[in-house]
């Protein structure tokens, strides 16, 4: 029988072999003390910063969002529906107007996954403009003067009253809010009027609102980048001859929609900290004394390089997770007087060519949580990159992560970032 306990300073060896390659990445403090040593520390000083304010934007969620959440207000939804139906062959908006087709009834419906805890009124409108495209991308409560006036372009077809009793989502997580429109009502008479009409309103486009403005907590329904985005289905009767009568249904599809709101407000104190807010479009954009960097050789090596900031407050409660994401600029900022598309310094020149939108380097971007009230963010793709000259510039952009809620908002506190490098 083999005996494992033969050669015992052979499996020593071994053993020293296997441990030694497994610590190639261990760092001794006297290394970093010693000035003759590979390993190198440095302090990368911030030497300019702004708060800077992009579109704001809900983020990834597919959601449209009514009531008060964390002082942003929702305003209303905009939902423009499909020309055609999809059925085969399809059927547009104005042929359920013909003389051959009679509507029996339609619902308007839309699904949620969200309960309540009060009850509010929700009012389902028709936007009733001679524009075709009523909304775009780029909507939000900043550029509303450049849209046409929603609330004052628009007719009541009918409301809804939703409680915690009658909005209870399912087995599948999914319940209904269904806008029913039956024969011989007026309200039926005003959709086909007021929505199928789309030779004279050719917008196609719901809005939705609280109707008093009282809801004072988040209520959402899924959008259309849902599989259970709103729909609209139409049942009615197609004479054919007299003898013949198809008696159907056919269902249109939401092809776009958005909410309109108000982010929350921008205060004076957020320009003395790095604040992040989708809701309100606010980034901060760094720049960083990268002198030392350029001074190195080209083949030094950097390690453990961390961008840290500490949170300094923010509305997130024990439950919501925060993530801040940093990236490179693809064009350095010129001068730091510039202003922002919607907010302006006292400082800041109020001339168009003095606005920038900045575009970030998509070769450096990465995110990280919250935790602990600090975040700590590895930069050594960066400042290796810088080194040996992928990136030309030394500002970097922080904003809230598209995962995070439109609502949330935080204020950061930014550390001199601390560098790690070793000489080869």
């Amino acid at each position: 029988m083999f005996n494992h306990f033969k050669y015992p300073k052979i499996y020593i060896l071994i053993a020293f072999f296997m441990i030694s390659s497994c610590s190639e990445e261990t760092i001794l403090y006297n290394e970093i003390e010693n000035p003759e040593g590979t390993i190198k520390t440095a302090s990368l000083p911030q030497t300019q910063n702004k708060l800077y304010q992009s579109f704001p934007s809900f983020s990834s969620n597919s959601k449209l969002h009514f009531g008060n959440e964390k002082d942003s207000e929702n305003l209303f939804s905009l939902v423009q529906m499909t020309l055609f139906s999809g059925n085969i062959p399809p059927v547009s908006l104005v042929d359920l107007l013909a003389d051959s087709i009679q509507v029996d009834s339609a619902m308007v419906f839309f699904q949620t996954q969200d309960s309540l805890n009060t009850t509010f009124s929700l009012g389902l409108y028709s936007i009733t403009s001679d524009e075709d495209s009523v909304f775009s991308d780029s909507l939000n409560y900043y550029t509303l003067n450049d849209f046409i006036d929603f609330e004052a372009s628009s007719t009541l077809l009918q409301t809804v009253d939703l409680s915690p009793e009658n909005v209870v989502p399912d087995s599948t997580g999914l319940d209904s809010i269904k806008f029913m429109f039956d024969s011989g009502s007026d309200n039926l008479e005003n959709l086909k009027q007021y929505f199928f009409d789309a030779d004279t309103y050719p917008a196609r486009t719901f809005m939705l609102k609280d109707e008093d403005g009282s809801l004072d907590e988040l209520f959402t329904i899924q959008s259309n980048e849902s599989t259970n985005g709103p729909k609209m289905r139409v049942w009615f009767k197609a004479f054919v001859n007299e003898e013949t009568t198809i008696d159907t249904f056919i269902t249109f599809f939401s092809q776009s929609d958005m909410s309109v709101f108000i982010p929350p407000v921008i205060e004076d104190n957020d320009f003395n900290f790095i604040s992040l807010n989708s809701g309100s479009g606010l980034r901060s954009i760094v720049e960083f004394d990268l002198g030392i960097i350029d001074s190195l050789s080209r083949n030094e090596l950097f390690k453990n390089s961390n961008l840290v900031l500490n949170l300094e407050s923010s509305n997130l409660t024990e439950e919501d997770e925060f993530y801040v994401v940093v990236t490179a600029l693809q064009d350095s900022v010129e001068s730091w007087s510039f202003s922002s598309p919607f907010i302006h310094n006292e400082s800041d020149s109020e001339d168009e060519e003095d606005i920038e939108n900045f575009v970030t380097d998509s070769n450096f971007i990465i995110s990280r949580k919250i935790e602990d009230n600090q975040v700590r963010i590895p930069i050594q793709a960066f400042l290796q990159g810088y080194k040996n000259g992928l990136f030309q510039h030394n500002e970097l952009m922080l904003y809230s992560a598209p995962v995070n809620s439109p609502f949330d908002k935080v204020r950061l506190n930014l550390n001199d970032i601390e560098v790690m490098y070793v000489e080869p």
